[in-house]
């Protein structure tokens, strides 16, 4: 009989990373992205209670932000490709730190608007920046690319959990100082990132090619664009969760505090088995299956959602923890498709440029997202969750049609 204790302890040491440059940038990124929960959960509140600004305002700069860096993510993720992984890692976060740092010295809505901008640039620019760090660190042939990146995954929930329950005591707090004091830990967070990234030590291509050629690059790549297409739909599943799963509790007979429930349940989950389903994505081929299994997911989650519209109060909750266990198994292979399909279907030497291109993706569903949510299965839960579950399948289905027929790039060597 199998050792219970034993058997956990294993489990618990497949979710650190190796010792060396991946645990260290686990690390970072776990710093990285407690920063990130910080200022998720407590920096609205930041700008309208100490700032002044309305909630109206506040939405704008941020919309007019995420354009502004949607517009500049496959430029950023040229340059990065020219200056490396590491240095570009390192500059984006102190780009991020300072633009955190100057919000407490934001005194009115034009310096909000610019400085908001700048912050999101670099955020959004951090995207294609860690991809282009995990494709140096597997360069050594020490640990794969996508387990790479499910472990970044896993540190970045643990992160964004551990920046959540932060923000908590800042909002229970409820002053300017408080508030003022998440600006700068929150500043602090991503510097102490950068700093820490700088002891990884990290094997890179050999430069990509000269901007004339590079040009457009990944513009050209129709392959990759259908890949970043699909794959973009499929990310509005992230969105269903984030935006539309609170809103949805509150229409059913299920208490409001389900909603908390549902995230709690959803973080533990990713955290304790996206390395394990990470590590079993390993070639285009099965990229395309995972995507597929995701989709079967996605659409039998929605199916069950459409269910606890017509429950009562104990029999919802239990469909919503049932719909949370089945969107996160679906998650979690989309992901693992996801870090697959990006890395291995784009060139060595111009990483950055397509990791940016394919981070387009997520940021258009982000961008769409609530508002198509809000139009459909907030609106017409009975038809349009089903809608939504035969998108995402077939969203999946176009993913793995694409992916099963796909040119993989010869591979790169490192260079010193």
């Amino acid at each position: 009989m199998a050792d219970p204790a034993a058997a956990a302890r294993a489990w618990l040491a497949e979710l650190v990373p190796p010792a060396g440059p991946v645990r260290r940038f686990a690390i970072a990124t776990l710093c990285k992205s407690a920063g990130a929960g910080l200022f998720m959960v407590a920096g609205a509140l930041y700008f309208t209670r100490v700032l002044d600004l309305g909630a109206a305002q506040v939405g704008l700069g941020i919309t007019a932000g995420a354009v502004v860096a949607m517009l500049l993510m496959i430029p950023t993720g040229r340059a990065a490709d020219r200056l490396g992984g590491k240095p570009s890692y390192m500059a984006v976060l102190g780009v991020a730190a300072a633009a955190m740092l100057a919000f407490a010295f934001v005194d009115g809505f034009a310096a909000y608007l610019a400085v908001m901008a700048v912050y999101l640039v670099a955020d959004k620019a951090l995207q294609g920046v860690t991809g282009l760090v995990v494709h140096g660190l597997g360069l050594d042939g020490g640990t794969d690319r996508v387990l790479i990146r499910s472990y970044m995954r896993a540190a970045g929930n643990t992160g964004i959990s551990m920046g959540s329950l932060a923000a908590g005591v800042v909002l229970l707090v409820d002053t300017p100082a408080a508030y003022r004091a998440m600006i700068a830990s929150t500043a602090l967070l991503l510097a102490t990132a950068a700093l820490l990234m700088a002891s990884v030590p990290l094997p890179r291509t050999a430069p990509g090619p000269a901007p004339e050629r590079a040009g457009r690059r990944v513009l050209r790549d129709r392959t990759y664009l259908l890949i970043t297409a699909t794959t973009g739909v499929t990310s509005l599943q992230y969105h269903v969760l984030a935006f539309a799963i609170p809103l949805w509790v509150a229409q059913t007979e299920a208490p409001l505090w389900t909603a908390s429930l549902v995230l709690i349940v959803n973080t533990l989950i990713v955290i304790g088995l996206q390395v394990r389903v990470g590590g079993r994505v390993r070639t285009v081929p099965e990229a395309g299956d995972a995507a597929r299994t995701a989709g079967v997911l996605l659409a039998a989650g929605c199916l069950v959602l459409t269910a606890s519209a017509v429950a009562g109060p104990v029999a919802a909750v239990g469909i919503l923890l049932l719909w949370t266990v089945i969107h996160s198994a679906a998650e979690m292979f989309h992901a693992a498709s996801d870090f697959c399909l990006s890395f291995e279907l784009a060139p060595d030497d111009a990483q950055g440029e397509y990791q940016a291109a394919f981070a387009l993706g997520d940021s258009l569903a982000h961008a769409a997202g609530p508002t198509l949510l809000a139009l459909t299965v907030l609106a017409h839960p009975y038809w349009a969750w089903p809608a939504l579950g035969a998108l995402l399948l077939a969203s999946t289905l176009g993913t793995r049609a694409i992916a099963s027929r796909a040119p993989v790039p010869a591979p790169a060597t490192a260079a010193n």
